[in-house]
Parts: structure tokens; C-alpha cells; sequence
């Protein structure tokens, strides 16, 4: 895949090709644009994400939580779950399963006789790990259930299939985090409560990657620690690690702004760094950024309102 490339996910694929991981930015909404999620409602969807992701071996790079959406940046390793021993096969079911469920997938387990006979039973559930649409269905399923049962309700919860795209990153490049592209499209999901006036800067919210990690929630800084790589992350405590994130954050807030200067000044560079407390963000700075992250909120606000893109929508310079 062309670095650089943002491509729409009419058929999710399980994994990125030739044992690369894959990239994605999933969305999905709740029926009628209903607003259900309250606090304890985030906090119940959040225990499902997780669980879910270390069933699926999938990692959580971002996300946020919103009254009647969530969006999720998540990372999708190759996964060869038929290599792996039955043991850690039950030992990952247990997240997504309950307790009396599980031992009766044990009891199950247990009483075959035969090697071949318990891969078989397995084989399903090997073939849901690093899978992305299994990932989102059972999340999704997970939590309609949950929630029926908590409201005395039936019927569907979501408003159809999730959407998703797949975004390029350079991370084969050692220590490079997922690059450019990938930092914007976690900008936009850790803005979406400033965009909507529910919160006034990104931390203030307890429902996004970036809030989450302010306050020093463990998944979270993994999270920004695997976005931004090691060129910020390694030998920084996660105070000074966040601060790199929180600049973007002020960058990306100026929008319109941003996209005017881009019209002007195009690929010009417009300095080496950016400064703030002693902090550098990393990496040359150009005024085609700014352009960029305009264009990425757009083609993000589509997405969560369930629009085509098409493909090849945007080139961006990875860093």
C-alpha cells in the first residue's frame, strides 16, 4: 500500500496483507442518533473494549466516547491463533465469555479425548482472533445485550454496519510510532467532545484515549506510546510523552485557520521544530500539515456520518 493512502472499508479485512499490521479508523452509531450513553453506560463499554481487544489480540490506540457514537483507532497485528496453545486460546475466551460459560466450554474441552477432536472445537474461535470485523460485531453485540437487558428493551441498538477505514503507516520503520496520517485521524477522535461543546480542551473528558491517559490510565498511554513511537516515547516520563500529544491537539483545534494558511503557503517549510517547555514535537514542520489536517477532519466528520470517501482521498508525507 502507497504510504500516505486512506482507504474505505466496504468489507473489512481480517488482517493487513503479508503479515503487516493494519491500521484502521472505525466508527459506528447508535439508532436514531439516540443519546444512551451516560456514565455507567461508558464505563460498561469501555470494560467490552477491552476485553474484546485482548481476546482479538488487537490493540487500542485511541478512542472516544460519545452520547450516541464512538470512534476507535485501532491496530490490527497479524495474528497466526492456530499456532497457539489450546490454553491461551480459553485463557483470551475468558475475556469476552462469562464465567459459567466458560466452564462449560472447559467441561467441553476437557472431556474430548483426542488432540484433533479439541482443535475443532477451538478452530471457531481461532479464526475470531485479529480479526476486525469479529472485533467490532461481538463489542457491538456485547454491549446491545447488555444494555436491552438494563432498559427492558428489544430490537436493534445500532444504526446498521460499522464503518471503517484503512489508513497507511510507516511503521516499519524502527521506532517511528504509525506516523503522520495516522497522529491526525487521533487527533480528530480525541477533538470530537470539543467539536460537539462538551468539553472545553481534549483532557477534560474521561472518554477518550487522550483524556483517559491525563489521567494516568495504563491502556491509554500504551496507546499514545504505540501512536508517536519511540523518538518521543523512549526515556520520557509520561507527563512529557503527553505534552507532545497535547501540542498537536492545539494545533489541530485551529481549523479554519489552518486550512487558509495551507491555500497560501502550500509545501513551504515553514520552521525545523516546535517548542513548548522545552519540548520538541520531533520532526520538520510544514505549513502542509495545517491543509491536511483541515482535509482529515472533513473526510473524518464523513465517515461519521456514513458517507462514501472513495479511495486515495489524500496523500500525506509520513514522518
Amino acid at each position: 500500500m502507497v504510504a500516505g493512502e486512506y482507504f474505505v472499508m466496504r468489507r473489512p479485512r481480517a488482517l493487513a496483507e503479508s503479515g503487516r499490521p493494519g491500521l484502521y479508523h472505525v466508527c459506528s452509531r447508535v439508532v436514531d442518533r439516540r443519546v444512551i450513553f451516560g456514565e455507567r453506560e461508558r464505563r460498561k463499554f469501555m470494560g467490552f473494549i477491552k476485553g474484546g481487544a485482548r481476546f482479538a489480540g488487537v490493540d487500542l490506540v485511541s478512542w472516544c466516547l460519545m452520547g450516541n457514537h464512538f470512534h476507535l483507532l485501532v491496530r490490527v497485528p497479524p495474528v497466526d491463533a492456530y499456532t497457539m496453545d489450546d490454553e491461551e486460546v480459553l485463557s483470551r475466551m475468558e475475556n469476552i465469555y462469562t464465567e459459567p460459560r466458560m466452564r462449560h466450554f472447559r467441561g467441553i474441552w476437557e472431556r474430548m479425548r483426542s488432540d484433533a477432536a479439541r482443535q475443532q472445537f477451538l478452530s471457531p474461535f481461532r479464526a475470531r482472533m485479529g480479526n476486525l470485523s469479529d472485533f467490532v460485531k461481538t463489542l457491538k453485540q456485547r454491549f446491545s445485550q447488555w444494555f436491552n437487558g438494563q432498559n427492558n428493551r428489544e430490537g436493534t441498538l445500532w444504526e446498521g454496519r460499522f464503518h471503517s477505514v484503512m489508513l497507511s503507516h510507516n511503521e516499519g520503520k524502527d521506532g517511528q510510532g504509525l506516523g503522520l496520517l495516522a497522529r491526525f485521524v487521533a487527533g480528530y477522535i480525541d477533538l470530537n467532545p470539543v467539536r460537539a461543546e462538551v468539553a472545553r480542551q481534549a483532557e477534560e473528558t474521561d472518554w477518550s484515549g487522550y483524556g483517559a491517559a491525563m489521567r494516568g490510565d495504563g491502556y491509554a498511554l500504551a496507546g499514545i506510546r504505540l501512536l508517536w513511537g519511540e523518538e518521543v516515547s523512549s526515556g520520557l516520563d509520561a507527563k512529557r510523552m503527553l505534552r507532545h500529544h497535547g501540542l498537536m491537539l492545539e494545533r489541530a483545534r485551529v481549523k479554519d485557520g489552518a486550512q487558509e494558511h495551507a491555500a497560501v503557503a502550500g509545501e513551504k517549510e515553514v520552521g525545523r521544530t516546535e517548542n513548548r517547555g522545552g519540548d520538541e514535537l520531533g520532526a520538520v514542520v510544514r505549513s502542509a500539515e495545517d491543509g491536511l489536517l483541515a482535509r482529515m477532519g472533513e473526510r473524518c466528520e464523513a465517515l461519521t456520518k456514513g458517507y462514501a470517501l472513495g479511495v486515495n482521498w489524500v496523500a500525506a508525507q509520513a514522518i
